[in-house]
């Protein structure tokens, strides 16, 4: 006999239980019909709305919401979902306790999550600064949610790093209020260059990076080049052996510089280092 799989569609709110100093996921597919009376909840929540179209009502305003916003709703703020008939909505939250941002280590992020958005503008839709933003906020929350379902050793420290995460990005305005959203592909391109610097370590190619702007490879690198004068592997290259002096500068180890600027392999490092530099790296370690 096959087995049935689990139905997981809510016809009501689900009931959350989030641990002092923790953070919790919920995953909710709206059925037809879905209710939800007006409540109020004992933690933050940062919400993605995956699937549908509907409103998010408080007691002072009624927000029209749909796929791809994400809302930030404060302890005990009042609010309720409502459904858009034939398009009920699919929600991941994030839920974190309040005392967990009101500890010393995460002060700072509190404090820049309520100075970046004010409570004026609570419960008002938001959405990823491009479309690179959005792709790199709705990896953080498919995470959380794989951490939750699976609860493999150290699932509930992987939440916390994924809420740490999203907090930041949302208080260094990767998400603005719907009306400043940018469609612009260029602008999305401009999103991946301010990525690639500040993760030179990773191994990057271009089809993952055009893939998370939405665009192709192709159309991707053509973007690339008009926005910052050189192909994707010059750039890249040029930031990776820049970054890669100062490690020599700081350390003097060329293996450990290597690796820290992103290059798996020295012997392409060597190549790539003399022909930016005139240098090999054993040379530029001597004249410093």
């Amino acid at each position: 006999m096959r087995k049935q799989k689990p139905n997981l569609l809510r016809y009501e709110p689900a009931t959350v239980e989030v641990p002092g100093g923790g953070v919790r996921v919920v995953e909710s597919h709206h059925a037809e019909g879905f209710q939800m009376p007006m409540g109020e909840w004992p933690f933050h929540k940062i919400c993605w709305v995956a699937v549908g179209k509907g409103s998010l009502e408080s007691e002072q305003k009624t927000f029209s919401i749909g796929a791809s916003d994400f809302l930030i709703l404060p302890a005990k703020w009042r609010h309720r979902f409502v459904d858009l008939s034939k398009a009920p909505l699919t929600l991941v939250i994030l839920c974190i306790s309040v005392d967990y941002l009101e500890t010393s280590l995460k002060s700072q992020l509190s404090l820049l999550w309520r100075k970046s958005l004010g409570d004026e503008s609570w419960g008002q839709p938001r959405c990823a600064r491009t479309a690179f933003h959005l792709s790199a906020l709705v990896e953080n929350f498919r995470l959380a949610l794989q951490e939750e379902q699976n609860r493999s050793f150290g699932w509930e420290t992987a939440l916390k790093t994924v809420a740490n995460r999203l907090l930041l990005n949302l208080s260094r305005g990767h998400c603005e209020v719907r009306e400043s959203y940018e469609t612009s592909s260029t602008k999305s391109v401009q999103g991946a260059v301010e990525f690639i610097d500040s993760h030179l370590y990773e191994s990057l190619q271009v089809s993952d990076v055009a893939e998370r702007c939405g665009l192709s490879p192709r159309r991707f690198t053509d973007l690339f080049k008009e926005v910052t004068g050189k192909t994707f592997s010059q750039y890249l290259n040029e930031k990776r052996i820049a970054y890669a002096c100062r490690r020599l500068d700081e350390t003097g180890h060329i293996l450990y510089a290597c690796h820290e600027s992103g290059f798996n392999d020295a012997a392409y490092f060597y190549r790539v280092f003399k022909k930016h530099t005139g240098q090999t790296p054993g040379e530029y370690v001597a004249s410093r």
